[in-house]
């Protein structure tokens, strides 16, 4: 009996701090400006206690007030690319940002891609970004589109969080450079969260790749102000 207690409370504290992705249906509200975050663990706010409150679209949503509808369709571990692991293309999360037909897609994949067994090469990456933007071009409402660097990322402070990190760190900066570069190609706005969280480790949990709930913060303020940058919604 302990020991199913013991596993009951484990399971929920994973659930709570966002290290199972779990989903919650997201009902469209009519009348709002409706926002798409798309993305990974960054997003979906894993290791962060009540992650689903605290996370950085959560925060957003407070900022941008009633007029706005936030949605984060985010799952822990996926790839920008198809030819990842686990790509975010696969995941029916993807789908469903489409379906709720979003005024701005806010877009933050990459760091997962770092990794030794995902990457193929810098064209491979753009070439696949490319693909991924024509998927939210092409739906009906046609909505703004802004991607986003990677954060920094750090070495975790012991060798337990690297269950939670093992991105190829010093790729990091080549993937943000690589997001500049295909948001100045296709004529998109950059929200550049690698050189705002550049050095400051206080920012992240003790995995070094998650952010804790400041750095949750940052990033929201970071993307608030960059949509509010032209905030023009059809």
């Amino acid at each position: 009996m302990i020991l199913l207690i013991l596993a009951a409370i484990l399971a929920a504290a994973a659930i709570l701090c966002g290290y199972t992705t779990v989903r919650l249906p997201v009902r469209r509200k009519d009348g709002k400006q409706h926002i798409a975050f798309v993305g990974d663990s960054v997003t979906y706010g894993c290791t962060l206690p009540m992650f689903f409150i605290r996370r950085y679209p959560a925060v957003l949503q407070k900022l941008l007030g009633s007029e706005a509808q936030v949605a984060a369709f985010a799952v822990n571990d996926r790839t920008l690319q198809s030819t990842g692991n686990k790509p975010y293309r696969e995941e029916k999360a993807f789908q469903q940002s489409k379906a709720f037909l979003p005024d701005a897609v806010v877009i933050l994949l990459g760091t997962n891609d770092s990794k030794d067994a995902n990457w193929i090469s810098d064209e491979a990456f753009r070439q696949q970004y490319r693909e991924l933007i024509n998927e939210y071009r092409a739906l009906p409402k046609k909505p703004r589109i802004l991607l986003c660097t990677p954060p920094f990322a750090f070495a975790p402070i012991n060798r337990f969080f690297y269950i939670t990190n093992d991105a190829k760190l010093d790729r990091i900066p080549e993937i943000a450079a690589l997001v500049r570069a295909v948001a100045e190609e296709q004529n998109l706005e950059t929200v550049d969260l690698y050189a705002q969280t550049e050095g400051r480790r206080d920012l992240f949990g003790p995995d070094g790749l998650h952010p804790n709930a400041a750095g949750a913060k940052l990033i929201a303020d970071t993307v608030y102000r960059a949509l509010n940058h032209q905030n023009d919604y059809d």
